[in-house]
């Protein structure tokens, strides 16, 4: 049998090509360049469109994560609480008293919650409105949620012993107190206890009135 160089070099052709896996042939090698080459264009152009989807889509699922948060707080609770108040006004010592208000959530952070709180003390001896901050903590194990506030106003009160209140003066307190939710909507305030650190002046001398309480916090 006689063989042409043709046919000697299709051979060799062939050989070389049964020796290679099917796709690293030259057009295999062809195929997955140019593969490669528009996966590298389309990841080219994809980065610069998943950089700016994550420049709008982050804050706006910070927004989304913290707007239940600030729902849940934007409440409305009012509370009043009854015990004993020592004024030191006329002298006198503890003396039945009675707390009413009310405080309204703005914001959450984790447990912590922050509202206004706007109350009134009343005694025997001396009124007071006041407003201000309140800052709460919530125990996620434990069913107490202790708060401090720092509340500032006017009380009215008697400048001579035994007299009718009859003088008005700018005041300011430390509150702080533990509430324990029994129902839904209902907390018992266990203890709420605040002081005036500045006082109110009387005579001459400075009274330092605080007072003790405990009631209920309804939760709207």
């Amino acid at each position: 049998m006689f063989f042409t160089a043709a046919d000697d070099t299709s051979n060799n052709v062939r050989g070389a090509d049964a020796n290679l896996p099917v796709n690293l042939t030259a057009g295999g090698l062809s195929l997955i360049l140019v593969q490669s080459l528009l996966l590298v264009q389309h990841r080219d152009l994809q980065l610069p469109l998943i950089m700016n989807c994550k420049k709008i889509l982050l804050p706006l699922i910070l927004l989304t994560a913290l707007t239940p948060s600030l729902n849940a707080q934007a409440k409305l609770a009012i509370y009043g609480t009854v015990g004993g108040e020592k004024t030191e006004v006329a002298n006198e010592g503890w003396t039945t008293a009675g707390t009413f208000g009310l405080y309204y959530g703005i914001f959450k952070a984790g447990p912590i919650a922050i509202s206004v709180d706007a109350r009134g003390d009343l005694s025997d001896n001396i009124n007071s409105g006041l407003f201000g901050p309140r800052v709460a903590l919530h125990l996620p194990l434990f069913p107490l949620k202790p708060y401090v506030e720092i509340l500032g106003g006017f009380s009215s009160y008697s400048s001579t012993n035994n007299g009718a209140k009859d003088t008005t003066s700018a005041n300011y307190r430390w509150v702080g107190g533990v509430d324990t939710t029994i129902l839904p909507h209902l907390d018992w305030r266990i203890a709420d206890y605040s002081y005036s650190p500045a006082g109110i002046s009387q005579q001459g001398v400075t009274r330092h009135p605080q007072s003790l309480t405990t009631g209920l916090v309804i939760r709207f």
